[in-house]
């Protein structure tokens, strides 16, 4: 009779730093390249090589790897809190707002200090890549209020794309619920990019500076109720990269 191989418990070392919160896989690749990564004492510069986290002892820069438990927390980010790790000039940070914890959680994807809203963070480094990374297309939904009215011309620019933002252009986007008021326009914006202060730098090019700023959405994670400056634990499961959903013109 043929014997049933068991599942192989081998995985691929940046995966498996990944998953341990150490960094992404791409910056993992490059720990393990520059030989700053062993497994049993031995030094490991081979791209895909392979190891079972429950029996090797794998280290980085020396210090030995422990796989530690996967925590998700969405977080309602008021303004005047910077979403950096560490700063040591920084007044607040939304560390500050969280419950001490014996994992190191890091932001997916930054809100400026300026900006409120939906904030990720986590230890899971894999899963934060798949969320920030362009090339999976996550949606980001956030709430606009710019001054100025914003006529159809300016929303069909911003809604095509292609805006010169120094040393890249803006990406087609989405732009719902656009409500102009005396001397500002309210308007919802979808985009999948998340580029270092996109937002604010698309609106000041076309010449409608945000006032108000706040992310709702980010993939298939809702804001919804959850009030400022309050955080909830999430599972793994309850976070998806599939984020189509209708949409409100």
């Amino acid at each position: 009779m043929r014997q049933i191989e068991k599942p192989s418990a081998l995985t691929r070392l940046n995966k498996i730093l990944a998953q341990s919160g150490v960094c992404s896989r791409r910056r993992a690749d490059e720990l393990i390249q520059a030989g700053n990564v062993s497994v049993n004492g031995a030094v490991v510069t081979q791209l895909g090589y392979r190891a079972d986290q429950s029996k090797d002892a794998i280290s980085v820069n020396g210090v030995l790897l422990n796989r530690e438990q996967k925590v998700y927390i969405m977080l309602h980010k008021p303004t005047g809190y910077i979403t950096t790790v560490r700063d040591a000039h920084a007044e607040k940070t939304v560390f500050d707002l969280l419950p001490s914890l014996t994992v190191r959680l890091f932001p997916v994807g930054r809100l400026d200090k300026e900006t409120s809203g939906l904030l990720l963070l986590t230890n899971d480094g894999d899963l934060s890549y798949q969320l920030t990374h362009p090339k999976f297309g996550v949606e980001r939904e956030y709430q606009v209020r710019v001054r100025g009215r914003v006529n159809a011309s300016t929303r069909q620019r911003i809604e095509r794309g292609g805006i010169p933002l120094d040393e890249y252009v803006s990406a087609p986007c989405v732009i719902a619920r656009c409500v102009p008021g005396q001397d500002h326009t309210d308007f919802e914006l979808i985009i999948r990019e998340g580029r270092n202060r996109e937002v604010r730098r698309i609106c000041k090019a076309v010449n409608h500076p945000v006032i108000t700023l706040t992310r709702v959405r980010f993939g298939n994670l809702q804001l919804g109720d959850l009030a400022l400056g309050s955080w909830k634990n999430l599972r793994r499961q309850d976070i998806h990269l599939n984020t189509a959903r209708p949409r409100a013109r």
